[in-house]
């Protein structure tokens, strides 16, 4: 089955071996800190929608979430601006947390992880940018079968059906603490977020947003540019 995504994400060809997850808190050092601040579908507040973002089970809950977001997020960071990003990144997770929410309206375990609104951000890749490389890597149980070259859409497609199918699995049989469906609904918030850009951006504001400056910095960047070509000349 399909465990792990291996991301070459650039031209370059580098390799990063890592998975997002939002896990529920049944076993976290501190529950009255994940209780109180933790989502929990039975008693959902407003507040912890977002405070569950920024709370971790752990170490390393909280590394591999952030290095996915380094992963996916700079691209994306670098074509939505700085000022675009943290609320788009937020909306996601309400997204990702409104579906937990949805599907789980008995349960009582806090939710806790940044990987909701992660995989928004990864929702938003998939859009932008389908011609990454990628490896993807085929696992049975921890032992490595193969690992296939690929692009975007195939690699991180994997990895959103493999989620899906874990959260289906997990509404009939509860085999993991991991949130399933947290990771579907802040994807498809990111892909919907994408497409809404796609729309508002002109294309060739976006292809000089990834290599120069934000979008809604372009036009102050061609002058820019225009007065250093007239200098030079």
């Amino acid at each position: 089955m399909f465990r792990d995504l291996l991301d070459t994400g650039s031209p370059e060809g580098k390799h990063f071996f890592v998975r997002p997850f939002v896990v529920t808190a049944r076993h976290a050092p501190c529950l009255t800190l994940t209780r109180h601040y933790g989502f929990i579908p039975t008693e959902h507040r407003t507040v912890t929608i977002f405070s569950s973002m920024f709370l971790h089970a752990g170490f390393w809950h909280l590394a591999g979430n952030m290095w996915f977001l380094w992963m996916f997020g700079n691209r994306v960071e670098n074509m939505f601006g700085r000022w675009l990003f943290p609320p788009v990144y937020l909306a996601c997770g309400v997204c990702a947390a409104g579906l937990h929410y949805m599907l789980n309206l008995s349960s009582s375990v806090p939710c806790v992880g940044a990987s909701g609104a992660i995989s928004g951000i990864v929702g938003i890749y998939f859009v932008l940018f389908p011609k990454s490389k990628f490896d993807l890597c085929i696992y049975f149980g921890w032992a490595h079968l193969k690992t296939i070259p690929a692009r975007t859409h195939a690699a991180v497609g994997a990895w959103v059906g493999e989620q899906t199918l874990l959260g289906l699995l997990t509404q009939a049989v509860r085999v993991s603490s991991v949130a399933f469906w947290t990771h579907v609904g802040g994807f498809a918030s990111g892909v919907v977020a994408a497409l809404v850009f796609l729309l508002a951006v002109p294309a060739k504001l976006r292809r000089l947003a990834e290599y120069a400056k934000p979008w809604y910095k372009q036009p102050a960047f061609n002058r820019d540019v225009e007065h250093i070509t007239q200098l030079k000349l």
